[in-house]
């Protein structure tokens, strides 16, 4: 073969330049998969080609799928295959930045969804967790993609099932239900998709109410679109008796983080290995790119989390372990709020993960904004990621009663979080990055609430009443 000859030679000439309209239908699908949703209606409108081409399931569905991917949505919220063309539009262009500014009304205006709908959470008579005391709601933590529930109780984890959009029914009754390892007075979940993206990791943290601070762990999965949906457990429950265990959280399948006020862990649940060190007082901790991120009084620190080798959780301390870097906030020596994206998106997300924190600077009150920054670097000594300081606001005296709830969610760019105003009558709900002067009367909520975003199809949940039954409100028009 000479060294000129192509082996798979170009039917176009060197110089002629490439026309969109003269490639094969499956090349331009493929171009099409890296089209934002939104633009895909502008190219309907430039030749009849495009528009019979973008008037086809399998555009639609590549771009669904790829929202998913770049959103971190769980792709089992969406039916693809019982999805019609119009659906697949919907769900697709739902996250787009254009839409969303319509939808969260940035400029102030309180929110008014365009459905409400009362769950009042129950379980079949052949639940294995039939004839156990429904208890006190404590937690609603809907999954990203806004179809899947999950509901804690005092006693009980379920699984429920809204449906994708608005127009869809709940079902009745609970997917799967799964009872707490003990009567929890504080109970809470922590879940992350499976490797495949089919399934859930579930971890389950309760404390005892017999006042012994006893904490206790379980590790589940469920597979929602299985038959049969079921909570299988990963890890026996595990107690933790005299541990007084801040926060619990998934970092990966296979893996989770204690914080202890001065101390943290990494369990490996897959091998019941432990790795543990101190930290110091710190008020909040999270994980972004294996990087574990606490804030205390005065400073941010980014560690790097050891592997765990260590056979037993009392004797994993490592003695004398460093942060890999330490950074000053704005706030020092002062009770801070630190809203942060949310486990799932820090953990599993493209999108940016996010951190804020809300504190007093000459008796006004402040929030300063960062997002994560990674560094391209190859000096082993620096972290992969660092917070980086977006901007410093005052938070108008308007709004001076407002709370910051604890997640930021991010969608199509956008940093979104929920508001509420604790003194009036109705909690008002805004959703954006800081709340204004408010113009219009906001959505009523009894006092004692617990919300749950999913900012990506505009569903929020909260609890109503005496906290067992939850309010869905879809904010997004289903046209």
């Amino acid at each position: 073969m000479s060294k000129n000859s192509r082996p798979f030679a170009s039917p176009f000439s060197p110089n002629q330049m490439l026309n969109l309209m003269e490639l094969p239908l499956d090349n331009v699908i493929q171009i099409f998969k890296f089209v934002d949703p939104a633009d895909i209606f502008t190219l309907q409108r430039t030749c009849k080609k495009f528009l019979d081409l973008t008037l086809t399931r399998t555009v639609w569905l590549n771009a669904l799928r790829r929202i998913c991917e770049m959103n971190s949505l769980f792709e089992p919220s969406f039916p693809f295959d019982d999805m019609s063309l119009l659906e697949l539009q919907r769900a697709a262009t739902s996250v787009s930045r254009r839409f969303t500014k319509k939808l969260y009304k940035p400029e102030g205006d309180a929110l008014s969804p365009f459905v409400s709908r009362i769950l009042t959470p129950r379980v079949v008579k052949t639940s294995n967790v039939a004839a156990r005391d429904p208890g006190v709601l404590k937690t609603l933590d809907l999954v990203p993609g806004g179809r899947f529930l999950f509901i804690t109780t005092d006693t009980v984890v379920h699984l429920w099932d809204l449906g994708q959009g608005a127009n869809k029914l709940i079902k009745p009754h609970a997917l799967a239900s799964i009872e707490l390892p003990d009567q929890s007075s504080e109970a809470s979940i922590s879940f992350l998709p499976t490797p495949d993206g089919t399934g859930l990791e579930v971890m389950a943290t309760s404390l005892e109410q017999d006042g012994s601070r006893k904490f206790t762990i379980a590790v589940y999965r469920i597979y929602p679109l299985a038959t049969n949906p079921e909570f299988v457990p990963v890890t026996e429950a595990i107690p933790f008796p005299n541990v007084y265990i801040m926060r619990s959280f998934l970092v990966k399948p296979g893996r989770c983080v204690l914080h202890c006020v001065r101390h943290v862990y990494v369990w490996d649940t897959t091998r019941n290995l432990w790795a543990g060190w101190k930290t110091g007082e710190s008020n909040k901790v999270f994980v972004h790119q294996d990087m574990l991120v606490t804030v205390g009084p005065r400073t941010i620190s980014i560690w790097e989390m050891p592997i765990p080798s260590c056979e037993t959780f009392a004797a994993c301390r490592i003695d004398d372990y460093r942060p890999m870097m330490s950074l000053s906030h704005p706030f020092p020596r002062h009770e801070i709020e630190m809203p942060t994206s949310t486990d799932w998106f820090s953990s599993v997300g493209t999108q940016p993960c996010f951190l804020s924190l809300v504190g007093f600077v000459k008796e006004k009150r402040q929030i300063a904004r960062y997002t994560m920054q990674h560094l391209d670097s190859t000096n082993s000594n620096l972290p992969r990621c660092i917070p980086i300081l977006m901007d410093t606001v005052q938070i108008p005296d308007t709004v001076s009663d407002e709370y910051i709830c604890d997640d930021i969610h991010s969608c199509g760019g956008d940093a979104l979080t929920v508001w509420t105003s604790k003194t009036a009558a109705v909690i008002e709900v805004h959703i954006s990055p800081m709340p204004v002067e408010r113009k219009a009367a906001g959505a009523p909520f009894k006092s004692d609430f617990n919300f749950s975003l999913c900012a990506a199809t505009g569903r929020l949940c909260t609890t109503i009443g005496q906290a067992n039954e939850i309010l869905v409100l879809d904010f997004l028009l289903p046209n």
